[in-house]
């Protein structure tokens, strides 16, 4: 129960025992009054009695009605207590379950057992959704919870004092704080899982003729668009150096311009990350080049770069340097899955705070078999 129902009970249940104190005085007094024919004493302690019952009655009263609200307000705390901590639980196996999946995925994936990984995954997302769901229903349900009792506190602020409802109410801003993070973290949870049922598409498809310098033109496009906010504030600049001629290319359009977008986007968080600190010419370059039978498409930015000691992680599934709610680290990976089904390389360059340049080869043509 709360310091301060228990003090607010105690404070009236003292009144109490000071009017039935007075009460027994009055009847005293009345009963020497008769003995003594004192009748104007006697009239005006039966006026004191009267209105020291009325006075009585009403501190009964209000002392019932702070008993009932502090047993009600036990209760609800009690029942956040609970499901916070089977949040937290929750949370905690969920984690573990994560990381396990996380280390096993790691280890098959070096084994080149794809498909292992690929069913193992498919059914820990399948276990991993319902224990998400739960986490998030039960953050929702509690914050509800918190409304009521705000409310409830709302309705006594007359009967309580400033200090006693400005610690109450910094206390449930402080729980519905921490059901925000829950969530908050549930949603950046349910972005991983949804990263590893991406994982374990098919990254193949058919492969048809397609002109490669209209491909990249349509996704240069699709991301001035989608970026043309920022893009327009931080002044960068997007140019592209395609193929003197047309050359049609074998390729997925889907797969390849998923791992164009990505790239693209990467290029532009780098050098917004690095316009937020310093003042610079961003610039974002598409260059296509014909290699014999292959074609090059190099992506380059003068964005914050890559250090030297991640850029052999930077391909493995669920590596990622941006914060969990903005990446789930899957992007590169898919990426070079797509350009290796393209029997294609993908490899990249970079210094720190200075430019990053990832380059894209794959053939013009495919064999037969690839476009299956």
């Amino acid at each position: 129960m709360p310091d301060f129902d228990i003090k607010e009970i105690e404070k009236l249940s003292r009144r109490i025992k000071w009017v039935e104190k007075l009460i027994f005085v009055f009847i005293v007094q009345i009963i020497i009054s008769f003995y003594y024919h004192l009748n104007i004493v006697s009239m005006l302690s039966i006026v004191a009695l009267a209105v020291l019952y009325i006075v009585k009655l009403r501190l009964n009263k209000q002392l019932k009605h702070k008993q009932y609200l502090a047993k009600i307000i036990e209760e609800r705390t009690i029942e956040l207590r609970v499901q916070r901590d089977q949040v937290l639980m929750e949370s905690e196996k969920l984690s573990a379950a994560l990381a396990a999946l996380a280390a096993a995925q790691d280890e098959l994936v070096r084994n080149e057992r794809y498909a292992t990984v690929g069913q193992l995954t498919k059914g820990l997302v399948d276990r991993i959704l319902n224990p998400l769901n739960y986490i998030n229903n039960f953050a929702g349900i509690s914050k509800e919870l918190i409304g009521d009792l705000e409310k409830n506190l709302l309705k006594e602020q007359s009967s309580m004092s400033k200090e006693s409802y400005s610690e109450n109410m910094e206390i449930l801003n402080m729980i519905n704080g921490n059901l925000n993070k829950i969530t908050e973290h549930g949603s950046n949870t349910v972005r991983i899982v949804k990263a590893m049922e991406e994982l374990l598409k098919d990254q193949k498809g058919k492969m048809i003729p397609t002109d490669i310098n209209n491909l990249c033109k349509v996704n240069i496009g699709v991301i001035s668009k989608l970026f043309e906010k920022e893009i327009e504030e931080k002044q960068i600049n997007i140019s592209f150096q395609g193929l003197t001629l047309s050359l049609m290319i074998d390729i997925n359009i889907e797969q390849m311009s998923k791992v164009l977008l990505h790239l693209f986007k990467n290029s532009l968080y780098a050098l917004m990350k690095k316009a937020s600190k310093q003042q610079f010419a961003p610039e974002l370059s598409i260059r296509l080049e014909k290699q014999s039978d292959m074609i090059a498409i190099i992506v380059y930015d003068n964005g914050i770069g890559i250090e030297d000691n991640i850029k052999d992680k930077i391909f493995e599934p669920f590596f990622t340097t941006k914060p969990t709610a903005e990446a789930s680290g899957v992007g590169l990976y898919i990426s070079r899955e797509v350009i290796l089904n393209h029997r294609g390389t993908i490899r990249v360059n970079s210094e720190k705070d200075e430019f990053t340049e990832f380059t894209i080869i794959v053939p013009v043509h495919q064999n037969t078999d690839t476009n299956e």
